[in-house]
């Protein structure tokens, strides 16, 4: 019989990870619409297509669109100096790169020998962050495209167009900075803060806790960044910075309220005040985003206060109870703080925004390594980086050969042969788990988006303007969503293309259903290549990206603890969070990955999975855990023994799965903390129990209970490692009952 299969709640939670699968492919991501970005989609698209028609040339107005296209997704983020430099490196690189690719047009040796190292650049690219990994994608299409450019306009006026359309889009990007230097932090500021609203707003979709914290971070970033001679630069910058700390305060105190709320049932007159606060939060949230931006709005806090009296209205009285009515009251109470905390955080960011005299902060960038991975170790062909680099020049070298020496050639329906080269960019990623993602959502995108092509070819086909003004639409809706999902993006990334191919080539709607069997042999081709061709698995990342959350939750724990004895400033422990949350969604996010790379790691949730389940919990926890300690600290008993102690068996636990071994066991952590449960009986006894000490020995016993879940999760998933693995096909079946831990 299968142990793991009848368990009472493994349907459900295998019915869960299929939704979580779903809603990770096809529903809305961590990222919010970016208004801007289509702003600026449309007004790059706009500007080259219409000088092209006025001039009568839309074969260099498509390589124009197609430089400020690639430019435009390209967001470096932070002060003036880094769009300057990012852009400046891609006007060249995408000059060079159209110039090779005329060289190399009709040439398949060429052509193939240099996408190959073309490729294996932008691999090994990906080991120096994230704008090199967004750049380098861009310039293997725009090769693909240029040297199969058919007609192929003249070399210079080629090199030129593009150019200048990647120009373009820089000169819109940056020409604001001078005029007003502190704009894109108040603009990032308000979207951190709107984001927080989200959050609020739909407080257990852990995605917009992310997004929330992710924004905050940007903010900081672009704050930090900031540079202006002006007047009142640094009075502004302290009040941003100010609002964007209690921002990342707001965060922890809503995953607490939502935390207690799921953790306890409260009666429906207390779950429909703590509705009415978060509500009221949401909207202080939007209002002050709008205050970052426009001195002259009038905030409304006025409302969370009186939501946040009513809770307190509500919230029982612990006179005469005991036993689980007394924690129940005090699981209320518990809410009730941290509704007020909230309140106090949100009057300190209007103070903030509002106050003739900022508050006194230090700014400090956001912490990165002094430098990128060394040259030798993103050449190591151990690097994820390196393989992936290998395998992408491989591959797309390989594919834009082949079908360069057969241009023009009908293959199983494919004329088009660059199509396949470019949506094999797009499909290999560094990873397995990523690369099934991804195929499947571009081959679901690409359907659909050719579905919307056709419809729009049908209507606008024949006539330039029209052509050109559903070309400016749709890029702009594709750049509207692309932070919120790939698939979206896909679906109108998709029609972009192919009317720019009908626009600049005269190509009709019958290439919408060759760009389908395209986009479906190269998600063949890039599977089979990321599964068999020295594959990076994201199985093999998890145990390490598990291991760095549990270290950071160590930290986090650590600095509550601290921070509780008086130790460290309260101002400690949002840094520690948030680092604390991103670490927990890293593992999530690996997690997905390799659920969609597994078969077996799909229909049978294994111990990893629900270490990361664990892990997870245990990050909002030592987020409940902070919020219930008040401003003035909590003197925990005993914290001399018990601090190091459950910090401490954290980071053996996270060694132990660092190195795939048993932990050692923690011991009994609940006998630490027999202390301070005999301190809070002693205070129940005369009636005295100090302000938050009793909530926060109840979240402290919930955390030691965690974290030897956590050893004794770590410890089976060493012992399932340790067994000899079953082959692909033995996997599709359950595993007998004396295979399967019990």
């Amino acid at each position: 019989m299968d142990v793991i299969a009848s368990h009472p709640g493994f349907l459900g939670l295998e019915g869960r990870r299929a939704r979580r699968l779903a809603r990770y492919l096809a529903g809305p991501g961590p990222g919010r619409p970016a208004p801007l970005a289509a702003l600026r989609m449309a007004i790059a698209l706009a500007a080259p297509l219409a000088v092209g028609l006025a001039f009568g040339r839309p074969d260099l107005a498509v390589l124009a669109a197609l430089g400020a296209v690639f430019t435009s997704v390209v967001e470096p983020g932070g002060g003036y100096g880094r769009h300057l430099r990012v852009y400046g490196v891609m006007i060249a690189l995408n000059a060079v790169v159209v110039m090779i690719a005329l060289a190399c047009s009709g040439h398949a040796v060429a052509a193939g020998v240099v996408m190959l190292l073309l490729g294996v650049a932008a691999g090994v690219s990906t080991a120096w962050g994230a704008i090199p990994a967004t750049v380098a994608p861009t310039c293997l299409v725009l090769f693909i495209i240029a040297q199969a450019f058919t007609p192929a306009p003249a070399f210079g006026w080629s090199v030129l167009a593009v150019t200048v359309g990647t120009a373009w889009v820089a000169l819109i990007a940056v020409i604001p900075w001078p005029i007003a230097p502190y704009a894109p932090a108040e603009l990032a500021t308000g979207r951190a803060w709107m984001a927080v609203a989200d959050y609020a707003a739909n407080p257990a979709d852990d995605r917009l806790e992310q997004s929330a914290l992710e924004a905050i971070e940007q903010a900081r970033d672009t704050v930090a960044s900031v540079r202006s001679r002006r007047p009142g630069w640094s009075s502004t910058s302290a009040r941003l910075w100010a609002t964007l700390v209690a921002a990342s305060r707001v965060v922890s105190l809503i995953a607490s309220l939502e935390d207690e709320r799921r953790r306890e049932q409260a009666g429906p007159a207390v779950r429909g005040a703590v509705d009415d606060v978060l509500a009221q939060v949401e909207s202080a949230s939007r209002d002050i985003a709008l205050g970052t931006v426009d001195s002259g709005h009038v905030h409304r806090a006025a409302g969370l206060d009186a939501a946040v009296e009513l809770l307190r209205a509500l919230a029982p009285d612990t006179d005469g109870l005991s036993g689980a009515a007394l924690h129940a009251a005090l699981v209320d109470r518990g809410r009730t703080r941290t509704a007020l905390r909230i309140s106090r955080r949100i009057g300190d960011a209007i103070d903030a925004l509002g106050l003739p005299d900022p508050p006194r902060v230090t700014i400090t960038r956001p912490r990165r390594p002094a430098k990128g991975a060394s040259l030798r170790t993103a050449l190591d062909p151990r690097c994820t980086a390196m393989r992936h680099g290998l395998r992408l020049g491989i591959a797309a070298g390989m594919s834009v050969g082949i079908f360069t020496a057969l241009e023009g050639t009908p293959v199983i329906g494919i004329t088009h042969g660059q199509w396949v080269s470019i949506a094999l960019v797009g499909v290999l990623q560094p990873t397995l788990g990523d690369s099934v993602q991804i195929a499947a959502q571009r081959a679901l995108g690409t359907a659909l988006g050719a579905v919307v092509a056709m419809v729009l070819l049908a209507i606008a086909y024949g006539e330039p303007w029209a052509m050109a003004s559903a070309i400016v639409l749709v890029g702009a809706v594709a750049a509207l969503l692309q932070p919120v999902n790939y698939l979206w993006f896909i679906t109108l990334f998709t029609p972009l293309s192919l009317l720019l191919s009908a626009f600049g080539a005269g190509l009709d709607a019958a290439i919408a259903s060759e760009r389908i069997i395209a986009t479906g042999v190269a998600c063949v081709i890039g599977l089979v290549v990321a599964a068999l061709a020295w594959p990076t698995r994201s199985g093999e990342q998890l145990p390490g990206v598990l291991a760095n959350s549990l270290d950071t939750s160590a930290d986090d724990l650590d600095a509550v603890l601290r921070v509780a004895s008086g130790e460290l400033p309260r101002s400690t422990m949002s840094e520690v969070h948030q680092r604390a949350m991103l670490g927990a969604d890293d593992a999530a996010r690996v997690l997905q990955a390799r659920m969609g790379e597994s078969i077996e790691a799909f229909s049978r949730p294994d111990a990893l999975a629900a270490l990361e389940a664990t892990a997870m919990q245990l990050v909002r926890d030592i987020g409940t855990l902070a919020g219930r300690i008040p401003i003035d600290g909590v003197a925990i008993p005993d914290a001399a023994a018990v601090r190091p102690a459950l910090s401490g068996a954290l980071r053996d636990i996270a060694s132990a799965v660092r190195d795939g071994q048993r932990p050692s066991s923690p011991g009994d952590l609940l006998d630490i903390l027999a202390p301070a449960h005999a301190v809070v009986d002693d205070a129940r006894s005369a009636a005295d129990i100090p302000r938050g000490l009793a909530g926060t020995v109840d979240m402290l016993d919930i955390i030691a209970f965690a974290i030897q879940r956590l050893a004794d999760e770590a410890g089976a998933w060493a012992a399932e490692s340790a067994r000899p693995r079953r082959a692909w096909w033995q996997r599709l079946v359950p595993a007998p009952a004396a295979e399967t831990p019990a």
